[in-house]
């Protein structure tokens, strides 16, 4: 289930778990919650980089398909 939370509440919690000896959450994770991170169609991106996204699966069998291949040339 999905809930909006304020995060004046998120930074209390946050405030309130940096007291234990390895929080969960800090209030600078809060902080960083509250900035855009989506990419703009208007600014350059992979394209100017010369990268073409894929997919966490695609990546992972070409992960998988390179570390096969080098275990057979062993």
């Amino acid at each position: 289930m999905l809930m909006r939370m304020p995060f004046a509440f998120w930074n209390a919690l946050a405030g309130v778990a940096e007291m234990l000896p390895r929080p969960p959450l800090t209030r600078n994770q809060v902080e960083l919650m509250q900035i855009d991170t989506t990419a703009s169609e208007r600014l350059p991106g992979f394209r100017a980089l010369g990268i073409s996204p894929r997919s966490l699966e695609g990546e992972l069998e070409a992960i998988l398909k390179q570390n096969k291949q080098r275990n057979l040339q062993r």
